[in-house]
Order: structure tokens, then sequence, then C-alpha cells
């Protein structure tokens, strides 16, 4: 695992998946998407109001009248509480996967976790809406509450595979961007004799545990005299006995 790659692949992921959410639910693109238009029924308006699915509202009076239903304060709430459940589902999706990426498919898995997590971020964001904003009148949904959160759960889905791949790009980049960051890879650092750190020197730092012998004296550079002619001895101090005491024997 390269190192700074959890990091580097959760934070592209989640800032994208903020910027499809910004981009695409808010309440402009809803209303252009399921308000009377000539156009309403031609695919493209189709395919725009699944990708507005997670809604943000920010004036719930701009809406009008043009709805079935008016919006409410639970509608709002529901909408931005969702909206932080599918990030921090999308974050947690990322970091999860990133830790068990190999550098041989890392890429690529790194691009299919990042698009599964925008799948399942929308479905759990479509079910804590449901969740919040579901009254038992049918306000919204027919049939029982057990279909309708399904149905909600696979609009959200939906709305993760039409825009997931996204996320997964940005996840894979990140991928890729943490190789420089990292440097090579598969070379121990060394000292300045071209030996690894801590070579042979057990506990010392740097000591990696490749299981390397211990270096023996003989390993060690030769130390480098200065020239001129060998040290002599001290000389002998005045007075001294050429012999040794009387009882020294060699």
């Amino acid at each position: 695992m390269r190192p700074g790659a959890t990091k580097r692949i959760t934070i592209s992921g989640t800032v994208v998946a903020f910027l499809i959410v910004a981009g695409l639910g808010n309440q402009w693109v809803f209303k252009e998407a399921w308000g009377a238009s000539s156009d309403r029924d031609e695919w493209y308006m189709e395919l725009l109001r699944f990708l507005s699915h997670p809604l943000w509202i920010a004036d719930k009076g701009d809406l009008g009248d043009e709805f079935r239903f008016s919006f409410t304060t639970r509608d709002v709430t529901s909408g931005y509480v969702g909206i932080a459940v599918l990030f921090v589902v999308v974050a947690a999706v990322l970091a999860a996967g990133a830790r068990g990426l190999n550098e041989r498919a890392g890429g690529f898995v790194a691009f299919v976790v990042g698009w599964f997590a925008l799948v399942l971020g929308g479905a759990l964001h479509a079910l804590t809406v449901f969740a919040i904003a579901y009254d038992q009148a049918g306000r919204r949904h027919e049939g029982s509450g057990f279909h309708s959160a399904m149905t909600a759960m696979q609009a959200g889905a939906l709305f993760g595979l039409l825009t997931g791949w996204l996320v997964g790009l940005a996840a894979a980049a990140g991928y890729a961007g943490s190789r420089g960051a990292a440097g090579p890879i598969g070379y121990p650092p060394s000292n300045i004799y071209g030996q690894p750190a801590g070579y042979g020197l057990p506990g010392a730092p740097g000591n990696l545990g490749y299981g390397l012998p211990p270096q023996s004296p003989h390993d060690a550079p030769t130390a480098i005299r200065p020239a001129g002619p060998p040290p002599s001895a001290p000389p002998r101090p005045t007075g001294a006995p050429d012999t040794p005491p009387g009882g020294y024997r060699p």
C-alpha cells in the first residue's frame, strides 16, 4: 500500500461527490426537471430527474405551486440530513476500500470502490429522507411503507449508478497521484557505504528487518592514516631502570 494513498483517495472522491450533489441536486435543477415544461417528456428531462435525486433546498418558497404538494420544513431537514449521510458513507467506503489496494490493480480497484461508494451512499440517502419525511397518510408514496422505502432506495442507487463513475475516476486519480509522493518503492534506505540502514546492528534506528547477516569487523572500511612517519614510542623518563624490577618473570 502506498503511503498517503488512503487519504488522497478519500478526499478526492468525497470532494467530487460533493460537487455532483451541489451541481445537480439543487432546487433549481429540480424545478427545471419536474416543473411544467414543453419538453418534460423528452429522454434528457427524464435523465435530469434521476440526476437531481439528492435534493437540497435553499428557499422552499421559490418552488411555488408547480407541484402537487408543498415542501415543509421536515422535507428541507431530511434533504440535508440525507446528504450528510451520503457524504459520510462515501468517505467511509473509500477509506475502507483504499486499505486493501495493491500495486498490480490498485487504480482499477480504486475506480470500482469509488463508483460503488456513491451507489451505496445514494441508496442510504434516499432511505434516510424517506424515514424522516414519510408520513402515514401516504402524502407522496402509494402502497405499503416497505414498498415505498424500496422504491426510494432504487431511485437513490440509480443516481449513484449514473454519476458514481466520476467518483471512481477521482479515486483512481488520487491513487495514481500517491505514487509521486511515495518516491521509489522496493529499495530500503542505505548508508554512505551502500549498505542498508542499520545493517548488522540489532535494534539500531533504521533497521528494517531484512534478515541480513551480522556485520563482521573485517567488513568495516579500512582506516586511513595521515601521511608522515609512523609514531614512535614515548621517550623513557630520566633515571628509569633498564631492567625490570626483581621478581619479574616474563
